[in-house]
C-alpha cells in the first residue's frame, strides 16, 4: 500500500463536510427565539458543509471529463461561497451526465429553494458578519439570514405541514399560559423577526410554532444534502469505472461509507433528532 495524496485530500475532506453538515442538521433543530445563538452556529455548519459538498462534485465532475486531472484553484474559486449558483451547477452536472437517484427528490421551490437562499446569503460577508456591520455603521451591508429563515421555511413550512387542530391546540394553550404567567412575571426577548417580545402569549405562541416546524426544518435539509451526497456517491462510482482513467481509480475513495448517514429514506429522516454522534 503507499500515500496517494489525491485519494487522502478526497477523503478527509469528505470526512470533514459529513461531520459538519451533521452538527449543522443537529443544531438546526434547537434554535428558536429564546436561543438565536443557535442559529449561527447551524447556518455556519450548513452553509460551510453545503458550500464543500458542492464543490466536490464540481471538482469530481471535472475530473471524470478530464480524464483524472484536476481542476485549477481559479476554476473552485470563480464560484466564491455562491452557494445557489453553486447548486444549480450540482444539478446541471446531475442532468448532463443522466444520473439515476436512489432516492426520487422533488424540489419544493418555495421553500428548498428558500433554504438554499438562506445559507447562500449566510456564507456571504453580508450575512455571517450581520451584527458586526450594524456595530460599524454598515447597516446597509446588514443581512438578518435568522429573519429571512423564519419568513421564508418556517412559516411556510408551518402553514403547508401542521394541521390546524394543532395549530390551534398552539392558540389555546398560549393564551391559557399567558392567563397565568403575564400576572407574575416580565417577558423580553427578540423574536427572528425583529420584533419585541413582551408577554407570555406570544412567547408561548413562538415555543409552539418552533416545536412543529423543527422536524420539517431537519427533513427539508436533510433532503437536500441526500440529494448532493448522492449525486458524489454517483460521480465517485462513474469515476472509479471510466476505463480511460484506470490508473487513476485509486484516488477515489468511496464516498458511500463516508456519507452512509444521510443515504437513507425520509422515514429514517423523521426518527431522528441527532446527527452529530454515533
Amino acid at each position: 500500500m503507499y500515500y496517494n495524496p489525491i485519494f487522502s485530500a478526497f477523503l478527509e475532506e469528505a470526512q470533514f463536510t459529513k461531520e459538519i453538515l451533521a452538527i449543522g442538521v443537529t443544531q438546526l433543530y434547537k434554535a428558536n427565539y429564546a436561543t438565536k445563538g443557535i442559529y449561527y452556529q447551524s447556518f455556519i455548519c450548513l452553509s460551510t458543509g453545503i458550500e464543500r459538498l458542492e464543490k466536490l462534485c464540481l471538482i469530481l465532475d471535472y475530473y471524470i471529463q478530464n480524464s483524472g486531472a484536476l481542476p485549477s484553484e481559479k476554476y473552485i474559486r470563480s464560484y466564491g461561497h455562491k452557494i445557489p449558483e453553486l447548486y444549480g451547477a450540482c444539478r446541471d452536472i446531475a442532468n448532463n451526465r443522466k444520473i439515476q437517484f436512489h432516492f426520487q427528490y422533488k424540489m419544493d421551490k418555495n421553500i428548498h429553494y428558500s433554504i438554499i437562499d438562506v445559507l447562500g446569503n449566510f456564507a456571504e460577508s453580508s450575512g455571517r458578519y450581520s451584527n458586526v456591520n450594524i456595530l460599524l455603521g454598515n447597516e446597509n451591508k446588514k443581512f438578518d439570514c435568522i429573519e429571512q429563515w423564519f419568513l421564508t421555511v418556517d412559516m411556510p413550512l408551518y402553514n403547508k405541514h401542521v394541521s390546524k387542530k394543532r395549530k390551534t391546540g398552539i392558540e389555546y394553550r398560549a393564551t391559557v399560559i399567558g392567563s397565568v404567567l403575564n400576572q407574575y412575571s416580565v417577558t423580553r426577548f427578540i423574536t427572528e423577526d425583529n420584533k419585541e417580545l413582551i408577554d407570555a402569549v406570544e412567547g408561548s405562541r413562538r415555543t409552539g410554532i418552533w416545536e412543529a416546524v423543527a422536524p420539517y426544518r431537519q427533513l427539508y435539509m436533510l433532503q437536500i444534502i441526500r440529494y448532493l451526497t448522492e449525486l458524489l456517491i454517483e460521480l465517485g462510482y462513474k469515476a472509479m469505472s471510466n476505463k480511460a482513467m484506470s490508473n487513476q481509480s485509486a484516488d477515489i475513495p468511496h464516498f458511500g461509507e463516508i456519507f452512509g448517514l444521510f443515504y437513507n429514506d425520509n422515514s429514517y429522516f423523521r426518527n431522528r433528532k441527532t446527527w452529530d454522534k454515533p
